[in-house]
């Protein structure tokens, strides 16, 4: 069976646990399901941090949509490819309920953000679950994917110059990268194949065998992680070393958490320690 969509009970349950912990759901959502980006988003100005909020949310959902083996097993990518239209729909202005989708309208009918970058998130999600052949298509579906999420952000926060923006998606693009590279035996065991096919091919493997569920060799993962980090660092060193304005820094700053993941170039610890969230801090220490 194709799982659906949420509907207005899940809306209403959800709305009023954020109401009894007085935060909206779409904090509610994002501190829960995107720690790191929670953390990050506190940095931004106030009037920018719930936007950031209900777009770290809308990621949330969008990758939601790219599990579930047992969806794949009966519909195979369908499943997903219904729930990405279905918010795909929702940005292009459709009343379908959910705790974020009217916050998400608002910052698309506002000008807030660019329907074309919360698009661009979709196409990527759409790409890994047509599998992504090379490391070129990657590139692409991180850059809009991973990358989008933070530029969206930086968006929302004012920011309009088209180089600030590709430096602020650089950064998202190497976060997304760490964070493969972090957890990727888990991602890959959750069914979801974020990486090149051509990749496993030079192993006998397949995207569409993982994502029915099929074992990855544990001496593969070394390999795919040390391939996964010299991207992320190389999005990190198109993103430049100039120092960004204040505001652009602060939708930058899972780039912060990037360096630090793509050094440890291994599985991730059970969670953030202080010296991450530090280093997030000390990136916005000055003005």
């Amino acid at each position: 069976m194709i799982a659906a969509t949420p509907g207005p009970s899940a809306k209403g349950a959800s709305a009023r646990r954020a109401a009894g912990a007085g935060v909206s759901a779409a904090a509610l959502a994002a501190r829960r399901a995107d720690p790191d980006r929670f953390l990050c988003a506190l940095f931004l100005p106030q009037a920018a941090r719930e936007a950031a909020f209900t777009l770290i949310a809308f990621n949330h959902e969008t990758v939601r949509a790219l599990g579930g083996m047992q969806s794949r097993a009966v519909a195979g990518p369908m499943a997903g490819l219904i729930r990405l239209q279905w918010w795909r729909e929702i940005v292009q202005g459709a009343a379908h309920p959910h705790d974020i989708a009217d916050p998400l309208r608002a910052l698309v009918a506002q000008g807030r953000v660019r329907a074309e970058t919360l698009l661009g998130i979709l196409d990527a999600r759409e790409a890994e679950l047509d599998g992504l052949a090379d490391w070129p298509a990657w590139r692409d579906a991180m850059r809009g994917g991973a990358g989008g999420v933070q530029a969206a952000i930086a968006q929302a926060a004012g920011v309009t110059d088209p180089g600030l923006l590709d430096a602020v998606a650089l950064n998202g693009a190497a976060y997304g990268a760490g964070g493969l590279a972090r957890h990727l035996d888990r991602v890959l065991a959750g069914g979801r194949c974020p990486v090149p096919d051509g990749a496993l091919a030079e192993s006998g493997l397949s995207g569409d065998a993982i994502r029915d569920g099929a074992t990855v060799p544990a001496a593969l993962l070394p390999a795919l992680r040390a391939a996964l980090c010299r991207e992320g660092a190389d999005f990190l060193a198109r993103a430049g070393a100039g120092r960004l304005p204040r505001v652009a820094r602060a939708a930058a700053l899972p780039g912060v958490l990037a360096r630090r993941d793509l050094a440890r170039q291994g599985p991730a610890p059970a969670a953030r320690g202080l010296g991450d969230r530090l280093a997030v801090m000390a990136a916005m220490a000055f003005a």
